[in-house]
């Protein structure tokens, strides 16, 4: 699984489900926002650790794939019905789904801060796994 599969925030949580094409296309994707964010790779694997690092390209680099996956808007205004069929992957009931979206829908005052804190919150509110996605 390539390294940027997890920086697609919620999307990470389809991949078990994902074909090999869908898989393909992701892994386009986030090699596209690395060459456009120019993200460093010190920083995507600390994310992979678990440590957020508060870098404006590392934000960019998640609102870009957050974007082309079709999670967030241009404005940073997260699409929550695709948020929640995400979530539904991993979260044990509705219940867990409605407490995951609704703490990590956010807007913050960018567009990169919230695709940030989404994927951020996301993660530390799910399981380890979805975070170990990037290998």
């Amino acid at each position: 699984m390539n390294l940027f599969v997890c920086l697609a925030l919620i999307a990470v949580v389809g991949v078990q489900a994902m074909t090999d094409e869908q898989k393909e296309k992701l892994r386009k994707v986030g090699k596209e926002c690395k060459e456009q964010s120019g993200v460093s790779q010190e920083f995507i694997d600390k994310v992979r650790k678990g440590e957020f690092v508060e870098d404006p390209k590392l934000k960019a680099q998640m609102l870009c794939v957050s974007k082309k996956v079709g999670l967030t808007d241009d404005s940073g205004n997260v699409n929550v019905e695709a948020l929640r069929t995400k979530v539904m992957k991993v979260a044990h009931n509705d219940t867990d789904v409605d407490k995951i979206v609704e703490i990590c829908t956010v807007k913050k005052d960018t567009p990169e801060d919230t695709a940030f804190f989404t994927y951020k919150c996301f993660c530390k509110s799910s399981n380890e796994k979805n975070r170990q996605m990037f290998s």
